[in-house]
C-alpha cells in the first residue's frame, strides 16, 4: 500500500489584489458520512448527488471497502441506503462520471494488491458492473474525463513502484487502452479538469519525494506540457474543476522541518497563467490527505473523507460568493445591484456565458455587443452598445432583446434577460 498521508485546506483566490471581504469564501463542514473512508473515490452524478466509493475504514485504515454512499448536495447529508457493493475492494481507486450517468471505479488496492479490474456504477439500478480491466493495475492515480467523454488515467502506484504510464477508458466499448506517456512516474496525484477541456495534473510522491510539479495535458495535442508548481510539494492532495475554468488543489502531505505531517493549505491553479496562488485563501476544517473533492452543480466544492492520523468520516464544503442580482433598464443603462465583487455585462441573447471549463458558442448574428465593467458589492451602471444590425433591429421593431450576465470573482454567473424598447 502506497503512503498515507491528509489534508485540509480552504477557499478561492481573489482575483484582483483589490477584492476584499466581500469576496472571501472557505470551508465549512456539513454531515458525517456514514462511515470513515481514506482515499475514496468521488463522482458527481447527473441528479447533482455526489458518489462516494470505496477507500479504507477501521482502525488505521486497516479494512479496505466495497461499498458506497451518496452525498445529498440539498440536505448536505450523506446516506447508504439502497446502493450496490464494488466488485472488489479498492481503495485510492481512478473514478470519474461518464456521459451517460455512469461512474467509472477502476483499479486501485484491495487490501493486499494493486488490481486492474474496473466496475461501472450504473445510478439507475444503482448497482456496479465490472467492465473490462485496465492496462496496468494501479492506485491512485490522477484521473479526469477528455471532452470527448473517455477518461484519461495517469500515473500511479502499481505494487512495486509509481509508473509513468497512462490509459484511457472508452465507455462507449467498456475498454481501456495505452495512453501518452506522463510526464513524471509518481503517485497521490490531483486532478482537475480545466479550461478548454484540459486537465491539471498536481503534487504527488515519487518513490522518493514529495514533488510540487504539475503538468496539463491538452487533449488538442494529446500532450502533455509543464506548467508552474504548487508552492509546496505534497503526496494525496485533492483536485476539483471550479467556475471560469480555474481548479483547487487542497491539502495533501508533505515533509518539513524533517517530520512528515499533513497540510493545511488550499491552492488555485489559473490557466491563464499557468500558476497556483494561495492568497486570499483560508483552511479547511480538519487536516485531510487522500479525501475526495468534487465540484458541485451549484459551484461548491465538496471534500471528504481523508486521512488525519486516522481514516476520516468528516466532509465540507467549500462556499462561493452570491451571484445574485438586480438589473434595472434606463434607457440603453443597465444598473445592476451585487452583494459581492465581480463582473457585471450587457451582452447578445446568443451568448452562452461560460460557468464551468467548458464553454460553448453559438454562431449567431450579433446584435448587442459584449460590454463589461467590475464593481460591487452595490451598484454598476453597463452601457448596452448595439452592433449596426442589432440598431436596425430596434428601429424597425421598437424592441431588442439583451443578456446581462453578473459573474462574482471566482464564482458562478447568472444571467437575466431584459427588454430594450426604442
Amino acid at each position: 500500500m502506497a503512503l498515507s498521508f491528509a489534508a485540509l485546506c480552504a477557499a478561492l483566490l481573489l482575483a484582483p489584489a483589490t477584492a476584499g471581504a466581500a469576496n472571501q469564501v472557505g470551508f465549512s463542514r456539513v454531515g458525517d458520512m456514514t462511515i470513515a473512508r481514506e482515499y475514496p473515490g468521488v463522482a458527481r452524478l447527473h441528479d447533482g448527488k455526489v458518489l462516494v466509493v470505496g477507500g479504507c475504514s477501521g482502525s488505521g485504515g486497516a479494512t479496505c471497502l466495497t461499498s458506497a454512499e451518496l452525498f445529498d448536495p440539498k440536505t448536505n447529508t450523506f446516506s447508504s441506503g439502497g446502493l450496490g457493493n464494488l466488485s472488489t475492494k479498492r481503495w485510492a481507486p481512478a473514478t470519474a462520471t461518464l456521459p451517460d450517468g455512469r461512474v467509472l471505479v477502476a483499479g486501485g488496492w484491495d487490501g493486499t494488491d494493486d488490481v486492474a479490474t474496473a466496475d461501472v456504477f450504473n445510478p439507475n439500478t444503482k448497482t456496479f458492473s465490472p467492465v473490462g480491466s485496465m492496462v496496468v493495475p494501479r492506485e491512485a492515480a490522477g484521473t479526469a474525463p477528455l471532452p470527448d467523454g473517455r477518461i484519461l488515467i495517469a500515473g500511479g502506484y502499481s505494487n512495486t513502484g509509481s509508473v509513468n504510464s497512462t490509459e484511457i477508458f472508452d465507455p462507449k466499448t467498456n475498454t481501456f487502452s495505452p495512453g501518452p506517456t506522463f510526464p513524471e512516474a509518481k503517485y497521490g496525484i490531483a486532478a482537475a479538469v480545466i479550461s478548454g477541456g484540459r486537465i491539471l495534473f498536481a503534487g504527488g510522491y515519487n518513490d522518493s519525494d514529495y514533488v510540487s510539479s504539475s503538468s496539463v495535458f491538452d487533449p488538442a495535442t494529446s500532450a502533455f506540457a509543464g506548467v508552474g508548481s504548487m508552492s509546496y510539494p505534497a503526496y494525496g492532495p485533492a483536485g476539483a474543476s471550479l467556475p471560469q475554468g480555474r481548479a483547487l488543489v487542497v491539502g495533501g502531505a508533505n515533509e518539513q522541518s524533517g517530520s512528515r505531517d499533513e497540510v493545511s493549505t488550499a491552492e488555485i491553479f489559473d490557466p491563464k497563467t499557468n500558476t497556483f496562488s494561495s492568497a486570499g485563501i483560508g483552511s479547511l476544517t480538519q487536516k485531510r490527505e487522500e479525501a475526495g473533492a468534487v465540484e458541485l452543480a451549484d459551484g461548491r466544492v465538496l471534500v471528504a473523507g481523508g486521512w488525519d492520523g486516522d481514516a476520516i468520516k468528516t466532509a465540507e464544503v467549500l462556499s462561493v460568493p452570491s451571484n445574485s442580482f438586480k438589473a434595472k433598464l434606463n434607457g440603453r443603462k443597465v444598473t445592476f445591484k451585487v452583494s459581492t465583487q465581480g463582473v457585471a455585462q450587457t451582452t447578445d441573447t446568443s451568448t452562452k456565458v461560460a460557468t464551468t471549463a467548458k464553454k460553448k458558442k453559438k454562431k449567431k448574428p450579433k446584435l448587442v455587443k459584449t460590454t463589461k465593467k467590475r464593481g460591487g458589492p452595490g451598484k454598476i451602471t453597463v452601457k448596452i452598445k448595439l452592433t449596426k444590425r442589432g440598431a436596425a433591429q430596434l428601429a424597425s421593431k421598437g424592441k431588442l432583446r439583451v443578456r446581462v450576465v453578473y459573474t462574482p470573482d471566482q464564482g458562478i454567473a447568472a444571467t437575466k434577460k431584459l427588454k430594450l424598447r426604442g
